[in-house]
């Protein structure tokens, strides 16, 4: 019996450091990953709300992800390789730090003239959101993005 035991936490002790050692180069391997693309697309979220309407549409990895009513399920949508790099290209404009000091250039969303929307760009160090605005009348530094998260998500009907 003790020799049973003995060879038995053996091998649970060797088969655990192997598991670490795999963890570990895993680990590293998604480190390497999230660097190369730091310089890309976080994950970007557009999401319109109002007593009655919700829409939050997610964007990251060359996909979207569209929530089409409060507590409804994601429906995945497929990113063109020409949408993607033209996000790209806009994505680089945005001042991330600037977002939350944004103007809202319309009051709508005061009397349910239009539904609240919020812009967020998530990073693995934190998430960046915008000042409250009228969805459709986002402010001018990131019309060209929101607009075009709009036109993709705007695919899920």
């Amino acid at each position: 019996m003790k020799v049973f035991t003995l060879l038995a936490s053996v091998i649970v002790t060797l088969s655990s450091c192997n598991c670490q050692k795999t963890a570990a180069e895993e680990k590293e391997l998604a480190s390497k990953a999230v660097n190369m693309q730091e310089k890309s697309i976080s994950t970007l979220e557009y999401e319109l709300n109002t007593r009655g309407f919700y829409r939050k549409t997610t964007i990251a990895d060359k996909k979207a992800w569209v929530i089409p009513v409060r507590d409804g399920k994601a429906v995945e949508v497929a990113i063109s390789d020409a949408d993607w790099n033209e996000l790209n290209v806009l994505f680089q404009t945005v001042n991330k730090e600037g977002l939350a000091n944004l103007k809202a250039p319309t009051e709508k969303r005061f009397y349910d003239g239009a539904p609240m929307a919020n812009f967020r760009v998530i990073t693995k160090e934190r998430t960046y959101e915008s000042a409250t605005f009228d969805g459709g009348y986002p402010p001018a530094e990131i019309e060209k993005i929101v607009n075009k998260i709009i036109a993709i998500g705007s695919k899920v009907e």
